[in-house]
Order: C-alpha cells, then structure tokens, then sequence
C-alpha cells in the first residue's frame, strides 16, 4: 500500500459515514441505543439530546442509582456470566459506558455484540486534532490529563507509554472504528450510527433519524479553561 493510500484509508475511518441507517428505520431504531465511542467525543452532548428529547432514559458514565460506574457494572455482568448491562440500570440509551480507565467498548465488544443482538450502536466522530487538544487538558483541574491516563493503562490498543505522538491516538480511534463497522457488517441484526459532532447539520440529521426535535443537540461538557463562554459545569473526569 503506498503512502497515499494508506493515508487516504486513514481518512475514510476517521470520518462519519451518513448511509448507515436504513430509511425504513428512521425513528424506529431498535433499543437499547450504545454508544460505542470514546470520551471527549460528544458523550455528555449525546447524554443531554436524549435525556431532553424524553423518548426513553439515558445514562452516562453511571448507570445506578447509588452512583454506581457503568463501566462497573458491566464488568460485574460479565464476571457473573451474564450480558453486559444485566447489573447495570436498564435504560434505552447508554451514552457512556467506560470510566475513562476500563473501556468496555473496546475489551467486550464481541459481548455487547450477542448479548444485545438488536442493539443500535453508535459512534461519534471530531477533528483528532480537536479531541487530542480535549483529552491533553481534561479535566480542566489539577489531575493528571486523559491522554496522560490513557497512556499509562492497560486499554487494549491505546498508545506506548513511552509514546508522545499525537497521531497515535488517531490511529488507536482508527482501529476501533474499523473494528466496530466490521462486526456490525458481519452481524446485520445491529443497526450502526456514525455522528460527526462538528456538523453543522449534525442537529438536523440526529432530528431524522431519532425523531427527537433538533433544538435539544448541543455542547455540553465543554472545558471552561478551552471554552470560557460555553457551559461552565464539567462535573465528570470524562
């Protein structure tokens, strides 16, 4: 493969595709809905459109009642043997479902996959240069930074420990996309929905597809330090 068209593949998986969702099922997608992306990619703007849309209950990062981490819960379900979600609580949509330490996403897909064979999966996709400027100063206290964090973890395909190259969380986001759009290829029952955050028609396109009005998309979770006028409550780590 020549370097062009390497760089050209490259390319295709870091960009949302808009022909995924069959026309029949437009606002009738199948539930529950999981997003299957990373953090800093539109999780708590997603959180926000359904939660506000009230056609049926998020979760983001917790998924009980007594502040239980979604990213716990599934591990405890599959210890026990059971789907994903069994311990966690049910909703129809699950925004976030990694602590921004274990990512389910990526280490259970395959479970998420049979244990939820009608499920409808979703991906978000922004500028890498944009979601590697996010994660280096998130969160916007003093603590030590996502991409610092992910670097040190044990997450199936994240960047070296000893690597300071942005370009590699761009080819571990890559990896996972083509993985993803591959089982869901070869296991058709799943519906796939790839969001480009930064769209500018992105609110009218969620609007078709969900049936949800397009005035509930919107930014949310923006870093106070990055963007001093937007909203100014980032009260999770991810």
């Amino acid at each position: 493969m020549t370097n062009q068209s390497a760089s050209r593949s490259e390319d295709d998986c870091l960009k949302a595709r808009n022909d995924t969702v069959p026309l029949h099922l437009y606002r009738n997608l199948p539930k529950p809905y999981i997003n299957l992306g990373f953090p800093k990619m539109g999780t708590s703007t997603l959180h926000n459109f359904f939660r506000r849309g009230r056609r049926g209950f998020s979760t983001h990062w917790f998924c009980g009642d007594k502040r239980l981490l979604c990213a716990s819960c599934i591990k405890e379900s599959v210890k026990m043997e059971l789907p994903p979600l069994a311990r966690c609580r049910q909703a129809d949509a699950y925004t976030q479902i990694d602590d921004g330490k274990y990512f389910p996403q990526i280490e259970l897909l395959d479970d998420f996959v049979h244990g939820y064979p009608n499920a409808t999966f979703l991906l978000t996709f922004r500028s890498m240069d944009k979601w590697y400027r996010s994660m280096s100063n998130w969160p916007p206290q003093k603590a030590t930074k996502l991409s610092d964090r992910f670097r040190k973890l044990n997450i199936t395909g994240s960047p070296s420990k000893e690597g300071n190259d942005p370009k590699e969380f761009s080819v571990w986001y890559c990896n996972h996309v083509r993985r993803v759009r591959d089982i869901v290829e070869k296991h058709p029952s799943h519906t796939l929905v790839e969001i480009d955050i930064e769209d500018p028609g992105v609110a009218q396109r969620m609007e078709f597809i969900f049936g949800i009005d397009k005035k509930h998309w919107g930014h949310v979770n923006a870093n106070p330090n990055l963007k001093p006028d937007a909203n100014k409550s980032a009260t999770n780590p991810t």
